[in-house]
């Protein structure tokens, strides 16, 4: 154990602000340097929001052209030379869904020894089969019995989570929970926070704040959370809506409201790294998305005591049985979810978070049983050496 630091590779799409490469920042930033280090294997071309901060923290990052631009052939020759050039690694982290089928396979044939693969995600439900579609969702099939075969650990941010992409038997058998723990104290409700941030915002002290944090992507159904905020107005309730995120489809939505005449109501707060303290901001979450995995957010909301309204294709695992998440399905009225967001509204923002913690998302215990996870995996290995 005297070649420390350990470097573990992390296998990611670009680090941006998404959930899981927030997760896996919030980890980084706490993990003792000296012995353990995250380096990152990503596939798109852009530089990402974090590389900077990883490169300072002893990082390093390696790229590959993504699959679109190369093709498969050239994108599986890419990445099985990137494991033969670095045979230095002896843990191997992917976060890529279906795709850890490939990595991982890779990683096994040169002989990496720890293999973990992380489902991040539900079922992504599809309703109309194209041909595209229909070949995508074969490919998806492949690389998931390929995954049985790469991986030696499964992890999973919840159950659904692990179902979907391991199948039952896994699931329920050898696969580790390995939830979206949080530095719960950040979200801890803060008055403070809330008086700062509204005022800078322009919100009064009686106007219903309703907030969505979610990238701009057909997924987060941010055109029903428009339809439903827009019959709330309708019905002349003092609210505005708050979206933070980024995305593809932000223009288009931004579009759409200027449209609506709601461009006064509405407020695109873009990529945040305030979210913590937004929180309490807020007086209700929104998230009516198509599907979910273990929604980063909804934990999040909950640490800060903040009521969330959320569509029932998300998982029901999300709710910590603190009172304060309800579920709506999609083919209710919008009558229906309005009436759900004003009732929603609580004077006491001040509940324990107890449930989180046992439910094992706080951080420090994760990032420990984490420490000694890798600890333990090594030393095996030096000892079959």
């Amino acid at each position: 154990m005297d070649n420390y630091p350990i470097r573990i590779l992390r296998i990611v799409a670009v680090m941006n602000r998404g959930g899981i490469e927030t997760q896996i920042m919030n980890m980084y930033r706490k993990l003792d340097r000296n012995k353990f280090q995250f380096d990152f294997l990503v596939t798109r071309d852009e530089n990402g929001v974090f590389d900077e901060e990883i490169e300072k923290l002893g990082g390093r990052i390696y790229r590959v052209p993504s699959v679109k631009k190369v093709g498969l052939i050239k994108f599986t020759k890419n990445i099985d030379n990137f494991f033969k050039k670095h045979q230095e690694y002896k843990i191997v982290h992917c976060h890529m869904n279906t795709w850890s089928g490939l990595f991982l396979n890779i990683a096994k044939k040169h002989n990496i020894p720890v293999r973990i693969a992380q489902s991040h995600s539900a079922q992504q439900g599809v309703k109309n089969i194209t041909l595209e579609r229909y070949v995508e969702n074969t490919f998806k099939k492949i690389m998931k019995t390929f995954i049985k075969k790469g991986a030696n650990h499964f992890w999973a941010v919840g159950k659904e989570a692990g179902e979907w992409l391991y199948g039952e038997r896994i699931a329920q058998g050898v696969m580790k929970i390995f939830p979206n723990a949080k530095d719960l104290e950040m979200y801890k409700y803060n008055l403070v926070y809330r008086e700062k941030l509204r005022k800078e915002l322009g919100i009064p002290k009686e106007t219903l704040l309703i907030g969505h944090v979610g990238s701009f992507s057909p997924v987060k159904n941010h055109e029903f959370l428009l339809q439903v905020f827009g019959n709330l107005r309708k019905k002349e309730i003092d609210c505005k809506l708050c979206l933070v995120g980024d995305g593809p489809l932000r223009n288009n939505m931004e579009r759409k409201v200027s449209e609506m005449q709601m461009g006064d109501d509405i407020l695109f707060l873009g990529l945040r790294n305030d979210v913590n303290k937004l929180m309490s901001a807020f007086d209700v979450l929104i998230l009516p998305s198509k599907f979910e995995g273990m929604p980063n957010v909804v934990i999040e909301a909950q640490a800060a005591s903040l009521p969330c309204v959320i569509s029932d294709s998300v998982t029901k695992e999300v709710d910590m049985g603190m009172g304060i998440v309800e579920f709506v399905s999609l083919s209710k009225t919008l009558d229906c979810w309005g009436n759900t967001i004003k009732n929603s509204r609580k004077d006491n923002r001040n509940l324990e978070i107890d449930n989180l913690k046992q439910k094992g998302y706080d951080l420090d215990s994760l990032i420990n049983w984490l420490q000694d996870f890798y600890r333990r995996e090594i030393k095996e290995e030096n000892m079959q050496h």
